[in-house]
C-alpha cells in the first residue's frame, strides 16, 4: 500500500515543479494567448507627397525640381497615384497664350522603378482635373528604391485675385502586414 502514496507524492511533485519558475510561466503564457484573437491580414498605407505653389512671376525662371525615392518589397501589392495641376495665371485672360508654353510653364513628373523602368509619368502644360491611377504588380514590382521626379516651372503673383501656377502629387504604397490584435502597428 505504500508504492500508491509514493506515485502520488512524486506526480505531486512533478507538476508542482512544472508550474512554478520558468517553466510556470510558459505555461501561463500559453494559456493568455489562447485567450487573444489570431492575427490577421492588414493593409498598410505609407503616402508620399509633393505640392507646390508658384507665387511670384520670376518663378517662370528657375525650374522647381524634386527627386523622392520609396521603397518596395514583396508585401507591396499596389500604388495609387494622384495627381491635379492647376495654371491659374498661366491659363489666365491677363495673359496671351503666345508668352506661355510647354517651356515657360509645364510640370513633368516620372515614377521610374528600381530596375531603371518608367512606371508612369506624366507631362502637362494646361490644368489636369485631377488624374488617378493604380499600378498593379504584374507578375510582381520591382523591388527595392524607387524614384519620384517632379520637375515644373510656373507662375503666380498677388496682386491681382491672387493667380497661382500650383500642383498636387500623392503616391500611396499599399503593403500587405500581419496585424496582431492589441498591437498598433503591422508587422
Amino acid at each position: 500500500m505504500g508504492h500508491p502514496k509514493l506515485a502520488a507524492t512524486l506526480l505531486l511533485m512533478v507538476l508542482m515543479t512544472s508550474t512554478s519558475g520558468c517553466m510556470g510561466l510558459i505555461a501561463a503564457r500559453e494559456s493568455v494567448e489562447s485567450l487573444r484573437d489570431p492575427a490577421y491580414d492588414s493593409l498598410n498605407n505609407k503616402k508620399l507627397t509633393i505640392a507646390h505653389e508658384f507665387t511670384t512671376l520670376t518663378n517662370y525662371s528657375t525650374e522647381y525640381v524634386n527627386r523622392s525615392t520609396f521603397t518596395v518589397t514583396e508585401q507591396t501589392t499596389e500604388i495609387d497615384i494622384y495627381f491635379k495641376v492647376t495654371f491659374e495665371l498661366s491659363e489666365s485672360p491677363l495673359f496671351p497664350d503666345l508668352f506661355f508654353d510647354n517651356e515657360t510653364h509645364y510640370v513633368r513628373a516620372t515614377l521610374t522603378d528600381s530596375e531603371g523602368r518608367v512606371q508612369w509619368e506624366q507631362d502637362v502644360s494646361e490644368d489636369a482635373s485631377p488624374l488617378e491611377e493604380r499600378l498593379q504588380p504584374i507578375p510582381s514590382f520591382a523591388l527595392g528604391e524607387w524614384e519620384l521626379e517632379v520637375r515644373a516651372r510656373g507662375g503666380g503673383q498677388n496682386t491681382v485675385d491672387s493667380l497661382r501656377d500650383q500642383f498636387l502629387l500623392i503616391v500611396t504604397v499599399t503593403n500587405t502586414c500581419v496585424q496582431y490584435p492589441l498591437v498598433d502597428d503591422c508587422a
